[in-house]
């Protein structure tokens, strides 16, 4: 029996909503929510009840009884709830949509999402607290680090290596081998074809630092 889950809502909520409904299609018990914006008690989608505020990451008694999901697409948030979560000896839960693709030979870390059509390949590595979004692809021997973001409909190519809190933009691409580094961003339908150093932003085709 799977350790039922509780999805933390960061930001917004939009994509709390996402990795509710994922939850909900692959079956996965979600005991309830944690969000600042709506009153305890209250239905967040649904039948979802939310259970407190995120204040209640730091409850020891909670965190013992579930795991914890990130619901938040912003990487900075995520990362502060997890430090939470794991100072207060909580564990994060992953949700992977049933509409998405896993090589049984990859390895998928703790609190991850992949959502619908997401495609995880032959041997890639993600750790903790990644976001694979809709239709993005994650090729061969790929390692993405804590807190990876690819956006929808990315594309990394075969053993491409992403570190801590890369975020790689909707519809870019990155071809075989390269190196995105800590912090780095792929804009939106980039096409790298060069590593990207740590904390850079690069846009276009072929991709180039954004002047500033």
């Amino acid at each position: 029996m799977p350790v039922p889950l509780i999805i933390a809502v960061g930001g917004s909520g939009r994509h709390a909503r996402v990795v509710l409904e994922a939850a909900d299609l692959a079956g996965l018990p979600v005991r309830g929510v944690l969000a600042d914006a709506v009153p305890p008690g209250a239905a967040f989608l649904g039948s979802h009840r939310v259970l407190g505020g995120l204040d209640r990451l730091r409850d020891r008694s909670l965190l013992h009884s579930c795991h914890v999901h990130l619901g938040a697409g912003d990487q900075a948030v995520r990362r502060s709830m997890a430090r939470t979560i794991w100072e207060n000896g909580g564990q994060l839960g992953t949700i992977i949509h049933p509409a998405s693709i896993v090589s049984p030979s990859a390895t998928v870390g703790a609190g991850t999402f992949l959502a619908a059509g997401a495609i995880v390949g032959v041997g890639a590595v993600l750790a903790e607290a990644c976001l694979v979004n809709t239709g993005a692809s994650i090729d061969h021997d790929c390692r993405l680090d804590f807190g990876v973001s690819a956006g929808p409909g990315a594309r990394l190519a075969g053993s491409v290596r992403c570190e801590d809190d890369a975020l790689i933009g909707l519809n870019a691409s990155v071809l075989q081998g390269l190196r995105i580094g800590r912090g780095a961003i792929v804009g939106a339908g980039a096409v790298v074809t060069r590593d990207v150093p740590a904390g850079s932003t690069v846009v276009g085709c072929p991709a180039r630092p954004l002047e500033r």
